[in-house]
């Protein structure tokens, strides 16, 4: 076992072509740390951020990296469920543009030998994303109408597909370019660059969706999300794309966040909605034990076929500013891979 690695680090804050090639020393493994050599890993929006230095909690000089899936090289004292030689994947949050490192062993979780790589490592942020919101925070019944935005994305494309399997209708928003991915999993599309988003959902959903989940925040959340939904429905906003959109700081956009977060707390009580923040990694450290069990869930319906996350783009480690940018302007649908 060797004890170094290749990784993309990020000495400062800026452009995607901060990040910069160099090889580290690994440590041995800790007490409850494993090594894992690193098959895949994915890039998430939330790198970008980082990269901008608006991440809370995450300063440069950092090695960005969310979320991986690889196996275990060595063990540390204490860590007694893991084996030399096992799949695992875990979602991170940073460090993971590696060949490979040392991961605290309670993050790990057994991933099948049975899909790809590049398959499973698109489901671990963005499914276990899309699997707490969809079977936790607002939850569907058969029948009843969901309203995904960012439909062609990395997590909008596996709510609409989790909505497929449980018998729930979905609208998705995306661009008109994205509306074959849209209705081939099933949903039906809206073009967000059109306008009358409000008025087409409560068309076609007859009334209101019991469900809307919003990555973009805002403006967007209040003029868009809640008016959608019918009386007794959740709007989830997990993301705050609007203020950098397009990898850059849009002024306007974060003062319109700040302006528009408060909402009148009688007002969604007169008709039963509800407004939730959601966020992945204080989900994981919260609730560890939920955590484990819903990453082994989302693996498990990839290994069965039930969930095909889409990959829009898989490139070498190395490439890492250009995986960053194809990310930051939109221009593939679904999650873009880093392959050491």
């Amino acid at each position: 076992m060797t004890d170094t690695a290749f990784e993309m680090h990020m000495p400062r804050t800026g452009k995607a072509g901060v990040l910069k090639a160099r090889e580290v020393k690994l440590p041995p493994p800790g007490p409850s740390e494993a090594r894992v050599a690193i098959e895949a890993a994915g890039i998430a929006y939330a790198d970008i951020v980082m990269r901008q230095g608006l991440y809370p909690g995450v300063k440069a000089p950092v090695t960005p990296g969310y979320d991986l899936v690889g196996r275990v090289e060595a063990v540390g004292a204490g860590v007694t469920d893991l084996a030399v030689g096992q799949r695992v994947a875990a979602l991170t949050v940073t460090g993971s543009y590696a060949s490979r490192r040392n991961v605290d062993a309670g993050l790990l979780v057994a991933a099948p030998e049975g899909p790809d790589a590049g398959a499973l490592v698109a489901a671990v942020l963005n499914g276990l994303t899309a699997w707490q919101m969809f079977h936790r925070i607002a939850v569907a019944g058969p029948g009843e109408w969901v309203l995904v935005h960012g439909a062609a994305g990395g997590v909008g494309s596996l709510l609409l597909e989790m909505a497929r399997n449980a018998g729930v209708r979905a609208i998705g928003t995306a661009s008109s370019g994205k509306r074959a991915v849209v209705e081939r999993l099933g949903a039906v599309h809206i073009d967000y660059r059109a306008g009358g988003i409000v008025e087409q959902a409560k068309a076609i959903s007859g009334g209101g969706v019991v469900a809307a989940y919003d990555h973009i925040g805002g403006k967007h959340l209040k003029a868009v999300s809640i008016p959608a939904l019918r009386q007794g429905g959740t709007a989830v906003l997990y993301g705050g794309y609007d203020a950098t959109r397009g990898g850059k700081i849009n002024p306007g956009a974060v003062v319109s966040m700040l302006l528009n977060d408060g909402f009148s707390s009688m007002k969604l009580f007169g008709v039963s909605q509800g407004l939730v923040g959601y966020n992945v990694s204080y989900w994981r450290d919260a609730r560890p034990e939920v955590y484990r069990a819903d990453l082994a869930a989302v693996l498990a319906e990839v290994a069965a076929g039930r969930l095909n996350p889409l990959i829009g783009l898989s490139l070498p480690l190395a490439e890492a500013s250009r995986a960053q940018e194809a990310l930051e302007t939109a221009s593939v649908a679904g999650k873009v891979v880093l392959r050491p």
